[in-house]
């Protein structure tokens, strides 16, 4: 009971341990990179960490985990910067420095703000084939959200759950925790199968946070075309060291050549 009570009161803090001291979007040092403001749906302002595309190249949408912060993906986003792709990656509401409160409703709210004010943001027309939405654990529910309500070429997921709430029973097996998470539910498989960009989940089979069944769950909801590639010996926050950042740009580079 003291354990059910625990999940109610402190899920949102579990979901979202952001680091009020450190800058989502402070600058990591990206050729090009710049920080904009917009206006959420609520009113409250967020910031975009955004490098404009080179000419005509794809535009990456990436969403950070829920470390809040964009400094782990450095050499991803700097990779992505080289090759002259475009990139907004949003800066999560009461994530450094920001105000607002994160939930589910209202992170949906922003990544959409961010996809609807696309050109303004990388100061070109973008159009849905050169698109690109690309997330890492909390970041890859988010990017389910966006992509099964905007149109898109592809979507990139890196370590994502099938569904909050089963990840959550797996680590307390005696709480019916889908039934008492109504609200923070991130439940991607419930939303994947409106996607209809092509797909590609990225997966360690040595995650312990995320495991490796969660991904195939959602993997076995996408629609086609989709590809999952998994990792022997990854766990959840390493599967770049196992090849996991080269996959992710061939396929998105494979997407533009199309």
């Amino acid at each position: 009971l003291t354990a059910a009570a625990g999940l109610i009161v402190f899920a949102r803090p579990m979901i979202y341990p952001f680091a009020p001291g450190v800058s989502a979007t402070a600058a990591i040092g990206v050729p090009g990179e710049q920080v904009k403001t917009l206006i959420a749906e609520d009113g409250l302002e967020i910031s975009v960490w955004v490098v404009p595309p080179r000419g005509s190249r794809p535009v990456i949408l990436y969403f950070t985990g829920n470390s809040g912060v964009l400094a782990p993906n450095r050499r991803l986003l700097t990779e992505l910067a080289q090759r002259g792709f475009g990139i907004a990656a949003l800066n999560y509401r009461g994530s450094g420095g920001s105000a607002g409160t994160p939930s589910q409703e209202a992170l949906t709210a922003d990544a959409l703000a961010v996809y609807d004010n696309l050109a303004e943001l990388v100061g070109q027309p973008v159009a849905a084939a050169r698109r690109v939405v690309y997330g890492t654990s909390l970041g890859a529910a988010l990017a389910v959200q966006l992509a099964s309500r905007r149109p898109a070429r592809g979507l990139v997921l890196e370590s994502p759950f099938n569904r909050l709430c089963e990840v959550a029973e797996m680590r307390f097996p005696l709480i019916p925790a889908c039934l008492m998470l109504p609200f923070e539910r991130w439940a991607s498989a419930d939303r994947i199968g409106q996607v209809e960009a092509a797909v590609l989940i990225l997966h360690g089979d040595a995650d312990r946070t995320i495991p490796l069944s969660q991904g195939k769950a959602l993997f076995a909801a996408a629609r086609e075309p989709k590809r999952l590639i998994v990792y022997p010996g990854a766990g959840h926050n390493n599967l770049r060291h196992f090849g996991a950042r080269t996959d992710a740009i061939a396929f998105i580079e494979g997407l533009a050549a199309e």
